[in-house]
């Protein structure tokens, strides 16, 4: 039962900067939303109280305050960015939750897996840009006050390579990597101003360029290299290689730690993949690929609780899990994720069986 005091200890931790008359709640959905597989806000009502109407009453009202899960994802935004150092690289990507489109905010570990720490909620991912940006400001403001040593970058998909975020990245001072379409137009240094080139059309693995006045790095990965760097992955390899935009500085001499080099670069960006399949877990293990939730707040708070629970996952869970499990040679293509292994120890220390284990064959000889 360690596993469990070390969570209890962690979770009153962050319930001491949560104001008392909100404390019950928050209680109430660590409980039933952070470590536990999603089925209904209902049934999480019933399952925290021996009469029906009050529990579900509860659960309704402790979902629907948004002021809470602002609160905990602010508190966990400070946790985690104050405990690091140095160039910190997070995925941003977004997925479709039901009828929403979500953005989310990761920590890479290079474990296979991303920690989610924050997100955006919108109905449609052709309005999502627009508040997106704003609340991307509101964390890039709050960053030096949290931890001024840090130095955020900011892992993204082509979907997210677009002049509006690039400006807020300049402003803010936050480096970004990001994958950009082969048919963008950019100027290299040797050509006149009026002219543009096709990404696609440049051979070079590394030049400097200018896209929408701003001047980047453009890093193009071979066909090799980007099948080497997605040889773990089950799907098809892209049919075209990565052209990457970066504001990231290149190492001033060789072998100097100041900068990062091109296949740092590719090899940073390649672990942006570990966000999917932090999507994939949200969706299949918590069961979020299910739910019937119709308002953008609940989702938010939904998905907020679901973060904080990866996050005592990582740092209360795996630890213990380690030095619990004994060493057993498992074939290489049914070793689990440490997430998928977490959560499975997780639901084995609070299992309780009904059944005495004569009955069921399982005693000790």
């Amino acid at each position: 039962m360690e596993t469990i005091a070390k969570i209890n200890k962690m979770v009153k931790g962050v319930a001491e900067l949560m104001p008392k008359g909100k404390l019950r709640r928050f209680h109430l959905m660590v409980e039933q939303f952070s470590l536990k597989t999603f089925t209904s806000i209902n049934s999480a009502g019933r399952a925290s109280s021996n009469n029906r109407n009050t529990g579900e009453t509860r659960a309704r009202r402790a979902i629907l305050d948004i002021d809470l899960a602002e609160l905990l994802e602010n508190t966990l935004v400070r946790k985690v960015f104050s405990t690091l150092s140095g160039y910190i690289f997070c995925s941003l990507d977004h997925s479709q939750f039901g009828p929403f489109c979500i953005a989310v905010l990761a920590v890479s570990f290079r474990k296979g897996r991303a920690i989610p720490i924050w997100c955006q909620v919108n109905k449609s991912e052709a309005a999502l840009i627009k508040p997106l940006l704003k609340k991307l400001g509101q964390l890039c403001k709050e960053l030096p006050t949290i931890n001024p040593d840090l130095k955020l970058v900011l892992v993204m998909d082509r979907w997210f390579a677009s002049d509006k975020l690039f400006k807020l990245f300049e402003e803010y001072g936050v480096y970004f990597i990001a994958r950009t379409k082969s048919d963008k137009n950019i100027r290299l240094p040797w050509d006149t101003s009026w002219q543009r080139t096709k990404i696609l059309e440049i051979s070079h693995e590394e030049v400097g360029i200018v896209y929408c006045k701003y001047e980047l790095r453009l890093i193009r990965s071979t066909y090799e290299e980007n099948k080497r760097l997605k040889s773990r992955r089950k799907k098809k390899t892209d049919p075209e290689p990565w052209f990457l935009l970066t504001n990231l500085p290149m190492p001033s001499h060789k072998g100097a730690n100041d900068g990062f080099t091109r296949q740092q670069i590719l090899n940073r960006y390649a672990e942006r993949f570990e966000i999917e399949e932090a999507f994939k877990d949200m969706k299949w293990l918590n069961r979020l690929e299910w739910q019937q939730i119709r308002k953008p707040e609940v989702i938010y708070s939904l998905l907020t609780f679901v973060f904080f629970g990866r996050w005592l996952i990582w740092w209360v869970v795996v630890p213990v899990m380690k030095k619990a499990e004994k060493t057993v040679k498992v074939h290489v293509k049914k070793v689990l994720s440490w997430f998928r292994a977490a959560w499975e120890y997780l639901e084995r220390l609070r299992c309780v069986n009904i059944l005495d284990a004569t009955l069921l064959g399982w005693e000790r000889k």
